[in-house]
């Protein structure tokens, strides 16, 4: 009762300062100021949308993945401002004119009111969700870790992310309690690959070899930076290690990874590049009983 009270009481305070604002003007005093209302109106409506169409059609907006989603929302926020204009340029005319905006006003209030006390999980899931799509956070597809659940995004809505974690189980995340989110996909992944070759071999003759069959990965488009052999990494009494290292995007790094192991391997193989022998020792009949 109150509240209904209060928003009437402010409703009629600002229906009353309108009315009193165009009080004592003249019939062509008063189209003047509904022409000049609705032009401005016309104006601001076109400029928001340059705005807006000149940012859509830029580059770096287009590449981003969730770009469609973009453009939808964009849209809705262009209809709910041109409808928000519009109702502000109806009131201030008929306040012109001398009619009583009080009974919109109040009504609009209590509705505001109810809205936002009933459905305030649901507005902040909005809101966060809006900025989660325009920012380009995370899109469908890609690796991430929310709220401590690590897995695929499979749907990215105003309200809510659906993640699926690595054992096929679906969560469902409120918008509104996304605070962190770690996006694995767009980071560049380093792989490191290590492979040990005889003491017989010349260190120098191997990496120049390697580095030479490895040429034709540095074009992949998986590729992101590499391969790079570093050269002899560690030292053992029959055999030394290289390591060579590479950039790719998530998910690619498998791939590559079987494929420089085999490319390596084959290498080796034509150049006579000699790997380690494993040497197994033959315990004797009696050693055997010994640790038994």
């Amino acid at each position: 009762m109150n509240l209904n009270k209060n928003t009437n009481h402010v409703a009629n305070e600002a229906d009353k300062a309108l009315r009193s604002t165009f009080k004592g003007m003249g019939s062509w005093q008063k189209i003047f100021i509904v022409i000049i209302i609705i032009v401005g109106i016309c104006v601001l409506l076109k400029i928001i949308d340059g705005c807006i169409d000149r940012q859509l059609s830029s580059e770096k907006v287009k590449e981003k993945g969730s770009y469609n989603r973009i453009v939808t929302i964009t849209n809705l926020i262009k209809r709910i401002i041109k409808i928000i204009l519009i109702f502000i340029g109806v009131t201030i005319i008929m306040s012109v004119f001398n009619i009583s905006i009080a009974p919109i006003l109040a009504t609009l209030g209590v509705f505001s009111l109810a809205i936002g006390v009933g459905a305030q999980n649901l507005v902040k899931d909005v809101i966060n969700g809006f900025f989660i799509i325009l920012e380009d956070q995370y899109s469908v597809g890609d690796l991430v870790e929310i709220e401590g659940i690590e897995g695929v995004v499979e749907y990215l809505g105003l309200r809510v992310t659906k993640v699926c974690d690595f054992s096929k189980i679906l969560h469902i995340i409120p918008n509104s309690n996304i605070s962190v989110v770690s996006n694995k996909q767009r980071a560049n992944i380093r792989t490191k690959i290590e492979f040990y070759v005889d003491n017989s071999c010349d260190p120098t003759f191997v990496k120049e070899k390697i580095d030479e069959s490895l040429k034709k990965f540095k074009n992949d488009r998986k590729m992101v930076i590499g391969p790079d052999l570093w050269g002899v990494t560690e030292n053992d009494k029959d055999a030394y290690k290289m390591s060579l290292v590479y950039y790719t995007k998530q998910g690619n790094q498998y791939d590559l990874e079987y494929a420089i192991r085999a490319e390596i391997l084959k290498t080796m193989q034509r150049e006579n590049i000699k790997t380690p022998v494993v040497k197994n020792k033959i315990l004797k009949v009696e050693d055997s009983d010994a640790l038994l």
